[in-house]
């Protein structure tokens, strides 16, 4: 395929959603497609949103309403000069497909959606002929917003903007081969996110537990040997999650995310345990006047760094220990600039390789897309995976802790953030890691046991596994 793909559009109406229009004028603005109408129809415009939706979008919504119409004619950089023939044309809304293929060398594609009440998935369906099924290119899943149609086609569609952009890379690196080893699909054939029933009474229903109970993260810990994990629970006023424990000399400690619910923002903590229980109580370690948590733990050259989660000051922080364990000296920023969280290392023959999700700029959902970079050596110049996101589903995307081997392969612990977040751990074989192409495979679920809601980081130390809890407590109740 050519550097610069020429693309068409074939529009039932000049009137087209605004996440649609802006997918396309994405891919031409990054130089990977010149895009020209193909075909324009006349189809009326789109039914006028109801009183519960416009109501839905006023309380939850954040920004424009991405389904709101735009003039697609009146686009830069879309050309309103259709050509002869096209590397790809895209169809959007009911527009005959017939005529279509024999002016693309790839087919007609269209967007695609689906999902439940849990999850909704977007993709782009691919047909490379009349007859073919549909294969589907990109596919990203997110977590549905129970209580909100409105906030979960906001989010949904900002990921579905972001596909055209994806599969043109892809074509472009790949070739035309990379489309017959796309998944098949068949009967892919929606082309809307799906909307749940049910929101105003999910909306009433999580405020009233909101009223009555108490939220809360505490930290469970095991030593080899022992029946059942242990509980650290925290004071009412805070939690503590994402345990990440340490040996040393004979010790054992654990960091963790200690979050005050009045300070707004958390800070790094860490306790010492052994088979009696904990030592001493929790000991702040490191604060700055942004957010952090996930407290990831790197032993390196006689050397102990930290390397926490700081998305809230757009970075990926490298923190040296010079006086164990409460003293904490910046070595060095590894990313700027960027939104990551839950940022896990891993080294192999290769060099290293840095994990994190990100959310796109304007999102606040970082569940759904995982990221990798790629450096020579620690703590080194990160370059970021050809490939990314390389993978996109909020049910197994984002660290839950460091990497660990079973037998001959390197299991990952990812966040299952569907049908809540935290909902429980995915461990994922990894399959493929190089850099070209990352893959990996799911081998089994960690779901918390009643009365534990939440499960969402697992790591390992020596003797000692450390799992963070979530559950809920009453606010008010009587005594007997």
């Amino acid at each position: 395929m050519a550097a610069v793909a020429r693309l068409g559009l074939a529009a039932a109406s000049p009137l087209q959603p605004r996440w649609a229009v802006e997918a396309f004028a994405r891919a031409a603005a990054a130089g990977l497609a010149q895009v020209h109408l193909a075909h324009l129809g006349n189809a009326p415009d789109a039914r006028q949103p109801g009183l519960w939706d416009r109501l839905d979008r006023w309380a939850f919504g954040a920004g424009p309403d991405p389904r709101a119409p735009v003039e697609i004619r009146g686009q830069s950089p879309i050309s309103p000069e259709p050509l002869p023939e096209y590397d790809a044309i895209f169809a959007l809304g009911e527009v005959d497909d017939a005529a279509l293929y024999e002016r693309s060398r790839t087919g007609v594609w269209r967007f695609w959606f689906d999902g439940d009440d849990e999850v909704v998935g977007s993709g782009l369906a691919v047909r490379r002929s009349p007859l073919a099924e549909p294969r589907i290119a990109c596919e990203s899943w997110s977590r549905r917003t129970a209580f909100s149609n409105a906030r979960t086609r906001e989010h949904v569609l900002a990921r579905a903007a972001s596909l055209v952009e994806r599969a043109l890379g892809e074509l472009q690196a790949q070739g035309e081969a990379w489309l017959e080893r796309l998944p098949v699909r068949p009967g892919a054939t929606r082309e809307a996110p799906p909307d749940a029933p049910g929101t105003l009474r999910r909306a009433l229903g999580r405020g009233l537990e909101k009223a009555l109970y108490a939220e809360q993260w505490f930290i469970r810990y095991r030593f080899e040997g022992d029946a059942a994990f242990r509980d650290l629970v925290p004071p009412p006023d805070r939690i503590w999650a994402d345990p990440f424990p340490l040996e040393r000399d004979g010790r054992y400690y654990i960091f963790f995310e200690e979050l005050p619910f009045a300070a707004g923002k958390a800070h790094i903590a860490v306790l010492e345990v052994d088979r009696r229980g904990p030592r001493l109580p929790a000991l702040k370690v490191l604060e700055r006047d942004y957010h952090l948590s996930y407290p990831f733990l790197l032993e390196h050259e006689g050397a102990l760094y930290l390397i926490p989660e700081s998305a809230q000051n757009r970075s990926v922080e490298a923190w040296r220990c010079v006086r164990f364990p409460d003293r904490w000296r910046l070595e060095k920023a590894l990313l700027e600039d960027v939104r990551c969280v839950d940022p896990t290392l891993h080294r192999d023959s290769n060099g290293w390789w840095l994990f994190v999700n990100r959310a796109p700029e304007g999102s606040r959902v970082f569940d759904d897309e995982l990221h990798l970079y790629r450096s020579e050596r620690f703590p080194g110049e990160w370059r970021p995976h050809p490939r990314n996101p390389v993978k996109c589903d909020a049910r197994s995307a984002r660290p839950a802790g460091r990497l660990f081997r079973r037998g001959e392969t390197w299991l990952r612990p990812a966040q299952i953030c569907v049908p809540r977040y935290g909902a429980g751990i995915s461990l994922n074989r990894v399959t493929r890691l190089t850099d070209a192409d990352y893959a990996e495979e799911e081998v089994e679920r960690l779901r918390p046991e009643a009365p534990l809601l939440g499960l969402h980081t697992l790591n390992r130390a020596g003797a000692l596994t450390v799992v963070d809890a979530f559950a809920r407590r009453r606010r008010i109740w009587r005594t007997p």
